[in-house]
């Protein structure tokens, strides 16, 4: 048995292991979770790899998902490597495969030139809290995010963290990424989907995402180079989502730290006004029925 780059022969493999690691994922949802792969290098917008553990005629016994994320809670570096997935069939667990598909992570990382690695789990996954713990990543809270340092030569900690992403906002790492000396104001804005309810009756499950990425990318980091030319900001957190985003969850999280606390208020304010007025992304209705609905904005 062999690790090797995933190769489009593996899909029906790959979509086997994937429902093995998310037993609620479709076959559907699977194969579009690596669409994207052999064709631009991508998996949900993010520059990514997937290595495999190859049994030999067309059957594969685990993988890795890994990407290049544009910030990681508990990192001191961005962007960072990312473990996405990462699953091993149960006959060959404690044979060393899940440790030499996550060191073939670490050498196509490390080959980008990024200085961390990072990855998660939930809190219930003993199994996998301690197979991180045993490859050298380091336990971060409250979420049990890890990272592994992979040079002692770190950059200097930037100064704002500026992303479209396709996964959760934590409020919690925002405030402590902005958090500085001379700061005098925090102030966090969570924009969040609401309940709604259609004058027919039908109840709002979720907000689906779309952005032109390459545009709105851009105009995020115009957007915080005119808040920080009109207020002294100290630190700046400027992330959206896309993708399905349900009633209760932020969508869009702003932070910033100044010195005093009205130059902290009238920054995030023109951030997410200006955010809303001028930024190419779109939003979708999904309603309780499976209709769905644009928003004109």
């Amino acid at each position: 048995m062999t690790i090797r780059p995933a190769n489009p022969a593996d899909l029906p493999e790959l979509r086997r292991l994937t429902r093995a690691l998310w037993g609620d994922l479709s076959d559907d949802d699977a194969g579009a979770r690596l669409g994207d792969l052999f064709v631009g290098g991508t998996i949900h917008h993010l520059r990514a790899a997937v290595y495999v553990v190859d049994r030999g005629d067309a059957r594969l016994g685990g993988f890795i998902e890994v990407s290049v994320r544009p910030f990681a809670d508990h990192c001191r570096s961005q962007p960072v490597g990312y473990i996405e997935a990462w699953y091993v069939d149960a006959d060959l667990r404690r044979q060393a495969f899940g440790r030499a598909l996550v060191d073939a992570g670490e050498v196509w990382v490390r080959s980008l030139g990024l200085v961390e690695f990072a990855s998660d789990c939930v809190s219930e996954n003993v199994a996998s809290y301690l197979a991180h713990r045993r490859l050298g990543f380091v336990a971060g809270e409250p979420i049990l995010g890890f990272r592994k340092p992979l040079s002692a030569d770190f950059r200097a900690e930037p100064v704002d963290r500026i992303a479209i992403v396709d996964f959760n906002l934590l409020s919690a790492s925002a405030i402590a990424f902005v958090t500085h000396p001379d700061a005098g104001a925090i102030n966090l804005f969570l924009g969040t989907t609401r309940s709604e309810t259609h004058p027919d009756g039908r109840s709002l499950l979720s907000l689906d995402y779309e952005a032109y990425m390459e545009m709105a990318t851009q105009q995020f980091y115009d957007l915080a180079a005119r808040a920080r030319h009109g207020w002294p900001i100290l630190k700046l957190a400027l992330l959206h989502r896309v993708g399905r985003v349900r009633v209760g969850e932020p969508s869009v999280l702003i932070a910033v730290s100044t010195p005093h606390r009205a130059e902290a208020f009238e920054s995030c304010k023109f951030l997410i006004d200006t955010l809303k007025k001028e930024v190419t992304i779109w939003k979708k209705e999904i309603w309780s029925d499976g209709t769905a609905s644009w928003v004109h904005g």
